[in-house]
């Protein structure tokens, strides 16, 4: 297999050169797996992190591999997917369950009512037939024969009103549902963040920390001092730094220049950007916005320093290079390489700390502790952290053709980077407005825990946060105490998904299910309601769903809850007018004319049907303006 290639069957990698397999549709997740031949050896590995492993229908994004077929048809993972999918049933809507109860109790209580009179009647020497005629009539006319145009009127005037809002909805009797929904699992990418990975703070290990501004792809934004190192030790810089025009904000003090920082950015990555748009892989996208922040034009940056020579990453070493033709600081003619990679592999790599303003200072084992902490605090704020190093070599000796992996050694670690997929800014409020309309909101993705409790905190999604593997490791009794407390479940399993869904339901939730992939489609179909995404989601989610979202946001989910509100509410005053004023029509006396008749019905139908209206839970959307 290759790039481009969809790969035929589930099977084993035993040749792997660079390859990368797109598994979104699987997993959740939005950046593309890197695959290796090695062994795994534990015994239950998550999908998402069976790096040894391809599986069907999903594409190859990079490199070459070869594998060993284990599984094909029904037995693959997308087979068991789709065994899932036609397992799972969908259940009745919530008012389809209680006008089926309704239609009993009206039966019921015709039948009762029909025996009575003809009790009374023959006690009271009247004739069977009349009796008996006019007890069908009350019988026949308790039930409301209007119900089902109005209800499917609402239902189609619902589905208007929310189409024009983002919301498809392809069953009539879910734009009630909607309206009931007290419990909603939401997928992190695209959904709940906006699938724009940026860069939120960069750091100088040892010298000082700075907070990014701006979110996706736009070039709008300014690097601000959050952090400085105070003076006292000879190798640190102990001023505050540095401001450049327009685009960086100064703590005050002296000014550094950070160009060689963001040269390295622009420099040392292929991605590139169309407007606001991404040509290329996400992580370098938020690499070159950084730059272009940082006041360096991307494009004149290559057009200025050529590659001579490069290096792609590769899963194997963990770190791109590209050699260019530039002059140090001295002015003398070098060669010199920009690298980028994991923090683990380039500090291990690294032999100095970049200085500002003076020489480099060595990596000691004293010193290395600054970039490892660093490291592991970006890491525990949910951030995928990338390093920045450079290294020079001589123009005249350089050899372009020599093995460039031996010449990465004894780099200068210039800057960390912290980059996530930030959470959309509308999706804070539109979880905060679910939590105090009684609503209870929990992330669900491919993600690793860590990375979604952060961005789960960011949103107000607070609870414990679960793998799929303490999630599968529970019995139903422990998951039906905890469920309360459990706020995010991370790199879980599509029969998971299920089970949640499941044990939601049991406890009398009405769930609302989000999601994009083929690894969601049983949990969507087998939710109350199940949303997919109209932009990033697969036609097996959309098929399995029953509203889409045009825009992907998790907002409109929440504004079509509370349209679902207003029409739960005039249904359920109109169900309760048509029975009270059926039933007051026959017990009124007959004495009065047909006209005064129908008026006294109508007000006294009407005041019992609004003092008895309620909304399905305490809400702030339960306005009288919206159940008119």
């Amino acid at each position: 297999m290759e790039a481009g290639n969809r790969v035929p069957a589930d099977g084993r990698l035993f040749v792997t050169a660079t390859l990368e397999i797109e598994e979104a549709a699987l997993t959740g997740e939005s950046v593309a797996s890197s695959k290796d031949a090695e062994v795994i050896d534990k015994a239950e590995v998550p999908l998402g992190d069976r790096h040894c492993m391809a599986y069907m229908n999903t594409a190859v994004t990079r490199g070459r591999g070869e594998m060993i077929v284990t599984t094909t048809g029904m037995g693959t993972e997308m087979g068991h997917i789709a065994d899932l999918l036609n397992k799972t049933e969908a259940d009745k809507t919530p008012l389809q369950k209680q006008l089926d109860r309704l239609v009993i109790v009206i039966a019921g209580i015709a039948g009762i009512t029909f025996l009575i009179m003809i009790v009374l009647g023959l006690r009271q020497g009247q004739d069977f037939d009349v009796i008996f005629l006019a007890g069908i009539a009350l019988a026949i006319s308790a039930i409301p024969t209007g119900m089902p145009a109005v209800i499917t009127t609402l239902y189609s005037m619902g589905t208007r009103v929310l189409a024009e809002q983002g919301a498809i909805v392809k069953r009539l009797p879910s734009v009630e549902t909607l309206g009931s929904v007290s419990a909603i699992c939401s997928d992190k990418t695209g959904t709940l963040t906006l699938n724009k990975m940026t860069a939120v703070e960069f750091s100088i290990p040892g010298q000082n920390r700075y907070r990014v501004t701006g979110e996706g792809y736009g070039t709008a934004g300014e690097l601000q001092l959050t952090q400085g190192v105070a003076a006292g030790q000879p190798w640190q810089k102990g001023t505050t730094p540095y401001t450049t025009d327009g685009q960086i904000k100064s703590a005050g003090g002296a000014k550094i220049d950070l160009e060689q920082v963001m040269l390295g950015m622009a420099l040392c990555a292929d991605a590139r950007l169309d407007g606001e748009t991404l040509i290329g892989d996400p992580t370098e996208g938020a690499l070159i916005v950084l730059a272009e922040k940082g006041g360096i034009s991307v494009d004149d940056a290559r057009a200025l320093h050529p590659r001579v020579a490069e290096l792609p990453f590769d899963s194997d070493y963990k770190f791109m290079a590209t050699f260019h033709n530039m002059t140090d600081e001295q002015g003398k003619a070098v060669v010199r390489a920009f690298v980028k990679g994991a923090p683990d592999v380039l500090i291990n790599r690294a032999g100095y700390f970049w200085m500002p303003e003076g020489p480099d200072v060595s990596v000691t084992d004293e010193n290395r502790a600054l970039a490892l902490q660093e490291n592991e605090r970006m890491a525990k704020a949910g951030e995928r952290v990338m390093v920045v190093a450079r290294r020079d070599f001589d123009a005249a000796t350089f050899n372009p053709k020599a093995n460039l992996i031996d010449l990465v050694t004894d780099l200068t670690l210039m800057a960390m980077v912290g980059i996530v997929d930030p959470p959309r800014a509308e999706a804070r409020d539109a979880i905060a407005r679910c939590h105090s309309a009684g609503i209870q909101v929990r992330m669900i993705t491919g993600d690793h825990a860590v990375t979604a409790a952060a961005i789960g905190h960011q949103l107000g999604i607070e609870g414990t946060a679960l793998t799929g593997a303490q999630f599968k490791a529970k019995s139903d009794d422990e998951l039906m105490k905890e469920l309360p407390e459990i706020g995010v479940v991370a790199r879980v399993a599509p029969e998971d998904k299920i089970r949640l869904v499941d044990l939601l339901q049991r406890q009398q939730h009405i769930v609302a299910m989000t999601g994009d992939g083929v690894n969601d489609a049983p949990a969507l179909k087998k939710a109350d309601i199940g949303v997919a995404m109209g932009i990033t989601g697969t036609e097996v989610s959309k098929g399995a769903a029953v509203m889409i979202l045009t825009d992907d946001n998790f907002a409109t989910i929440v504004k079509a809850v509370e349209y679902g509100r207003g029409i739960y509410d005039n249904l359920a005053k109109y169900v309760r007018f048509q029975i009270t004023a059926g039933g007051l029509h026959h017990i009124l006396p007959g004495r009065r004319s047909s006209f005064s008749r129908r008026r006294a019905v109508f007000a006294a139908g009407r005041a019992i049907s609004t003092s008895w209206c309620r909304c399905p839970s305490p809400s702030p959307w339960a306005s009288t303006s919206r159940c008119r």
